[in-house]
């Protein structure tokens, strides 16, 4: 019952917000859609106890794609230690793989916004970095973000395999089969690289085989194709880029991204991303 209560308001504000589609199909049964490019919208409506216990605080020390909540209380998600928010953290991703530097435009965002994160870390009393000169927008300090985006887009570029963590809701065939499309907090904030994976949706493998029956059971009593909040673990090994060329008149510049990063998905493993949030909740109150 807990489950309804914290789920229901996430998808009553997802299908007011146009992100939830329903379909009557031939069989009976009701289809609810979720616009892929509405998970991150899906998850920043998910109680923040949840939010905060899947993506805070499980990186591996190199620079994966575990997000980590900007200290600074802004609510911002950040990548590579902590450094960049989505948009930059995929252009330097895309750079690296592809060979081609950041535009003027991305690039002159990117360094602001990591000086400023800084300075903002600085007055909080956050740990910072102490070798950044101070920002002044007048006189940017473009010689130490070269060196810097020079380091990490190297870094990058040495880089084969990368480590995720997402939540969002998988879907479930007809025949029982569980897929989930993963997705990356802070993806529909300004972005201009889609990082995606191929196939773009992968087979579930779940840690508890009892919670992957109950969404079975669940999604066929309910006559849906929508799972269960549910958090994975992966691990995305590097493929191609590309470069997708100018929008078609055709399609929304809102639907388009003209660059991707593919990977394959080497390995992952979901669990219960509800129980997740519970388990976060209990130790948070015996702190």
């Amino acid at each position: 019952m807990t489950k309804c209560r914290l789920i229901l308001p996430v998808l009553a504000a997802a299908a007011m917000a146009g992100c939830v589609t329903t379909e009557q199909m031939p069989d009976g049964t009701t289809k609810i859609r979720f616009s892929d490019e509405a998970v991150s919208s899906l998850t920043s409506m998910m109680p923040s106890g949840l939010v905060t216990g899947v993506a805070g605080g499980a990186g591996s020390g190199g620079l994966d794609l575990i997000p980590t909540k900007s200290q600074t209380g802004s609510g911002l998600y950040l990548y590579f230690n902590g450094r960049y928010d989505f948009a930059c953290a995929s252009a330097l991703l895309y750079s690296a793989k592809s060979g081609q530097d950041l535009d003027s435009n991305t690039n002159a965002s990117c360094r602001d916004g990591y000086f400023q994160r800084q300075a903002e870390l600085r007055l909080a009393g956050n740990p910072y970095d102490r070798a950044a000169p101070t920002y002044d927008a007048r006189n940017p300090p473009d010689a130490y973000w070269a060196r810097l985006k020079g380091q990490t887009i190297g870094q990058l570029a040495a880089t084969q395999q990368f480590t995720t963590r997402f939540t969002a809701i998988p879907r479930v065939d007809s025949n029982g089969n569980i897929t989930i499309t993963p997705g990356f907090m802070g993806e529909g904030s300004g972005r201009h690289v889609a990082l995606v994976t191929t196939p773009h949706r992968i087979p579930v493998v779940m840690d508890d085989a009892g919670f992957a029956a109950q969404m079975r059971s669940k999604a066929s009593k309910l006559n849906t194709r929508s799972g269960e909040w549910t958090t994975c673990d992966a691990v995305l090994a590097y493929s191609s880029t590309v470069d997708r060329g100018r929008r078609p008149a055709s399609i929304a510049a809102s639907e388009y991204l003209q660059y991707e990063v593919q990977f394959t998905v080497a390995s992952m493993s979901c669990r219960d991303g509800m129980r997740s949030y519970k388990s976060v909740s209990q130790q948070a109150a015996a702190r």
